[in-house]
């Protein structure tokens, strides 16, 4: 059964080390090498910056077994958060652990009290692409610099 799990930094250091693991695997997928050239240090810096009044780090368990991880952190502007680092292992993809983890980020974005919440993607990311779009997510203009040119970002009111 899927659970997730919050990463506070304190007393949990299975969690934290699942979340680096996951997060360093991320890291090494060909989409994300490109768009992600700090990846060293920001695992490293893990649950930064991703931690309350904020933000939220969260783990996805089948049983014991770690699947995938997403996080969510404040965006420039208020009321408005950025869903990041969303993967999932290979071996529990077309399990439900994607939509697991997205509705327990809205879930929390909603609890934190954003207003909306916004993400970027791979264009090759075509399943999801099509989960956030199911997920109540509307393409949006690129809105942030540094991003590759043809990168999708999407966004979806919490308030709606």
């Amino acid at each position: 059964m899927m659970q997730m799990h919050r990463v506070s930094g304190t007393g949990e250091t299975a969690l934290l080390a699942a979340a680096r693991v996951l997060m360093g695997e991320y890291a090494a997928m060909p989409h994300t090498a490109v768009r992600w050239t700090t990846a060293a240090t920001d695992i490293a810096a893990l649950p930064h910056p991703f931690l309350p009044p904020g933000g939220v780090l969260l783990v996805a368990t089948d049983g014991d077994e770690p699947v995938g991880c997403g996080a969510l952190t404040v965006f420039d502007a208020p009321q408005i958060a950025e869903i990041k680092r969303v993967y999932v292992r290979p071996s529990a993809r077309g399990r439900g652990a994607g939509d697991a983890i997205m509705r327990a980020l809205l879930g929390e974005a909603s609890r934190l009290g954003y207003a909306r919440v916004r993400l970027d993607t791979a264009p090759e990311l075509l399943a999801a692409q099509a989960l956030y779009q199911r997920l109540g997510f509307e393409p949006i203009p690129q809105y942030r610099h540094g991003m590759l040119p043809h990168d999708p970002c999407f966004e979806r009111d919490l308030r709606a």
